[in-house]
């Protein structure tokens, strides 16, 4: 292929033949993915809660329990903890 308005047809076409191989393998892995999944579950996994632990497996400790605070702070204040204040007045009765 020749150069048409200084794009090398012959490298352009290269490049796109690599990333449309790499998509092919892409979707492969992800069909394997799928089937891991599958079989957890057919095991009795919740597959949900597998990939929430995949996510927090990939985030620096730090994050993760910067995370974690703030989830209990909203859960807290939407009712969904019990306050400290709840304890008290239930260890008081």
């Amino acid at each position: 292929m020749t150069d048409i308005g200084g794009i090398s047809g012959n490298q352009l076409r290269l490049f796109i033949e690599k990333a449309e191989r790499l998509e092919e393998e892409k979707n492969e892995l992800m069909e394997n993915i799928r089937e891991v999944f599958a079989e957890a579950k057919s095991v009795g996994f919740d597959v949900k809660i597998m990939k929430q632990i995949m996510k927090l497996r990939k985030m620096k400790n730090e994050d993760r329990a910067e995370q974690e605070e703030l989830l209990d702070i909203y859960k807290a204040a939407l009712g969904m903890l019990p306050t400290f204040e709840h304890a008290e007045d239930e260890n008081a009765a």
